[in-house]
């Protein structure tokens, strides 16, 4: 249970519009405060036997920096957002295709990767393809004198003792990823566990209100 005192609060302002690229079979562009994520989803698509796989569909990440070219942090973005999307989708329904998923920075003011993940989840959820459940990443920081900031600006987190990123699940609000640099107790985790994870319905609700707001305009 999610303690009480741990639900008064905001996260930065989000905006979202699906539908946002044409030539794709779901895509998403959102903005949470002033950093801006684009993520398309194609699939399932028609790809090589040896790519292939006979017990669920091959899932491809490719996650373009804003700089242009590509580099360990990006490779660990993909890693994280491809391993998140593994255990939503059911890949199962779609074997030997292949499932390809587009993310592009647009601008990086503070939670970029929570961004992403969440800007790929509504783009999966554009595209059609069956879900187990829908992710919701939030991230948070420990500054220098001990305290929490949920959803940290870019300056706080490069001065940050720590930083914590979670992504829960809709349905039980359980962990699916989680990875944290920094140094910190075990006690400030937990406490960023709860609150993150009190913070996701917040993530959700924003994502009834898109879809819900979709599906009257193609209604």
């Amino acid at each position: 249970m999610v303690a009480e005192e741990f639900k008064d609060f905001k996260l930065k302002p989000m905006k979202c519009e699906l539908n946002y690229l044409s030539k794709s079979d779901g895509s998403a562009i959102l903005a949470q405060g002033e950093t801006f994520v684009l993520a398309s989803v194609n699939g399932p698509l028609d790809i090589k036997i040896t790519s292939q796989s006979m017990e669920k569909a091959t899932l491809e990440v490719l996650f373009s920096a804003k700089g242009g070219k590509p580099n360990v942090s990006d490779r660990f973005k993909e890693s994280v957002i491809r391993q998140t999307c593994e255990t939503a989708i059911l890949g199962c329904l779609y074997p030997r295709t292949g499932i390809t998923v587009t993310i592009q920075e647009l601008e990086d003011f503070g939670g970029l990767l929570t961004c992403a993940v969440n800007c790929t989840c509504l783009a999966l959820l554009n595209s059609g393809l069956s879900m187990k459940h829908v992710v919701a990443a939030v991230s948070c920081a420990l500054d220098d004198s001990g305290n929490l900031v949920l959803e940290p600006t870019f300056d706080q987190i490069q001065s940050a003792a720590a930083t914590m990123h979670f992504v829960f699940d809709s349905r039980e609000k359980t962990l699916v990823t989680g990875f944290t640099t920094g140094t910190f107790s075990e006690g400030a985790y937990d406490e960023a566990l709860e609150r993150c994870r009190a913070a996701s319905d917040l993530v959700f609700d924003f994502y009834r209100e898109v879809v819900a707001t979709y599906c009257k305009v193609i209604g």
